[in-house]
């Protein structure tokens, strides 16, 4: 029988970066308005309020990038994406705390 190899693939993000508004829609292959919309959903919290300054860092991305995959895979709507990134970070948040205890 015949083995089939996963390979698991990604991007690592140092924790100190931080990435413009225009670096991240040329990464992410997205427009300003894909990010505004995100942003006005809570699903990415920019470092600056005025949009010229907006800053990313590294949790945004990975954030960004479950957003994304949520989107594409289970085609839901950005409320739906960013109820789904809530619950995912409430439950690391109790995984955290049983682990402390």
């Amino acid at each position: 029988m015949k083995e089939s190899k996963k390979l698991l693939s990604g991007t690592i993000f140092e924790e100190e970066l931080e990435v413009s508004l225009t670096d991240i829609c040329y990464r992410f292959n997205l427009s300003t308005d894909e990010i505004v919309e995100m942003v006005e959903e809570g699903i990415l919290d920019p470092s600056q309020k005025q949009q010229n300054l907006w800053l990313f860092n590294a949790q945004a991305l990975r954030r960004l990038q479950i957003a994304l995959r949520i989107q594409r895979d289970l085609q839901v709507n950005l409320a739906g994406v960013a109820l789904a990134l809530d619950l995912l970070d409430e439950i690391n948040h109790l995984r955290t705390q049983i682990l402390i205890r």
